[in-house]
């Protein structure tokens, strides 16, 4: 792996496994050493079965596509991280706790953010956190839920600075995946003025509340 959400990683690092959420990028380098027909797809064998894979042929090579499950592998990004730094002091730190309310909202699950789910009747909502140009800014994220997040911020990027309770820097994204129950910081600097949306990217989580909005006073 060499870079993720395009942006070049400081500890490029071999991986049997990619674990990509919703709207994460990998750039990632292959040597194709290992000639055959063979499946790339989904660990999950129903969504794989179902048309989440690919087949990779090498030239040459006409066997029925072979699927070999890789051995168990925990992805965490503090492997491509620079670890143990300190990142700088930042201007002011965001709280945040997102949390569900079960079957709250006609039979589906609402997402909140600080106990309060994103007024999807409204053209434009309120923001809910300030930010002033230039500004350095901490979004410290608890997930109160069981569930993973693909939690994105728009029009920046932020620095993971802190997950899984392993300090980190040097990594560069605008898509984190928050498992459940567990905390992370970033940091981002406010270069890029306008109403900047906060939100999960599972759409099911982004349509029953969980979003929210920044803006620069």
């Amino acid at each position: 792996v060499v870079a993720l959400d395009g942006n070049a990683v400081p500890h490029p690092a071999e991986v049997p496994v990619l674990w990509l959420g919703t709207a994460e990028r990998i750039s990632a380098i292959v040597e194709m050493n290992h000639p055959g027909v063979w499946i790339m797809g989904d660990l999950a064998d129903d969504d794989r079965h179902h048309g989440m894979g690919i087949v990779v042929e090498y030239a040459n090579h006409a066997t029925k596509p072979a699927w070999v499950a890789p051995k168990p592998f925990h992805w965490n990004y503090a492997r491509f991280a620079k670890l143990g730094a300190n990142a700088p002091t930042p201007d002011d730190t965001f709280e945040m706790t997102f949390a569900k309310d079960n079957a709250a909202e006609n039979g589906f699950n609402r997402w909140t953010i600080n106990g309060v789910a994103y007024p999807m009747l409204q053209e434009i909502a309120p923001a809910s956190f300030h930010l002033k140009q230039g500004g350095r800014y901490r979004i410290r994220m608890h997930n109160a839920s069981d569930d993973i997040h693909p939690v994105h911020l728009h029009r920046h990027s932020f620095e993971i600075i802190k997950i899984g309770g392993v300090n980190t820097a040097g990594i560069m994204k605008d898509v984190v995946m928050l498992g459940g129950y567990q905390e992370a910081k970033v940091d981002f600097v406010a270069d890029n003025p306008g109403l900047t949306l906060f939100h999960c990217h599972q759409q099911l989580h982004m349509d029953f509340g969980f979003m929210t909005l920044f803006d620069y006073v």
